[in-house]
């Protein structure tokens, strides 16, 4: 058996899971039709094209090969933690601290960057984060810590 492209293969096959999840749990909304749209019509729509997109990065994958896949334990720590640490510091420390800390150990996972570009990334993801939810889809949520 060759190798296969175990990569997209992988990726392609969880977004076809999570399409799929979601199109099924949005089912538990009324659909509506596309002139009066419901609740679920939406996110069930969206799921299922997830889903089929999955399936169209996943079938051509199983037949051609790819690079040896290789699972960096310490790189999936930083990423995973960088999201556990934005869940945890949303509320206490506001939206503009939560995104930089998150930014700023996420960048941990790539060893070619330097701190000063760690510093602006965090910087820059914390900015445009603020930009879209706060102004521009005018989301209630704390910006800074001494904001409740």
């Amino acid at each position: 058996m060759r190798d296969r492209d175990l990569q997209d293969l992988a990726g392609g096959l969880l977004l076809a899971a999570l399409g799929v999840a979601v199109a099924l749990y949005a089912r538990r909304y009324g659909f509506g039709t596309p002139a009066r749209m419901g609740p679920g019509f939406f996110p069930q729509v969206l799921g299922w094209i997830l889903a089929g997109l999955g399936v169209a990065i996943a079938v051509p994958a199983w037949f051609r090969q790819g690079p040896k896949t290789v699972l960096r334990g310490k790189n999936a720590v930083y990423v995973l933690g960088a999201i556990v640490l934005f869940a945890l510091t949303l509320k206490p420390l506001g939206l503009v601290l939560s995104c930089f800390g998150a930014s700023f150990v996420a960048t941990l996972a790539d060893e070619e960057i330097s701190w000063r570009g760690r510093l602006l990334v965090s910087a820059g993801v914390a900015a445009v984060t603020v930009a879209i939810f706060i102004g521009g889809l005018q989301m209630v949520l704390p910006v800074w810590p001494f904001e409740r």
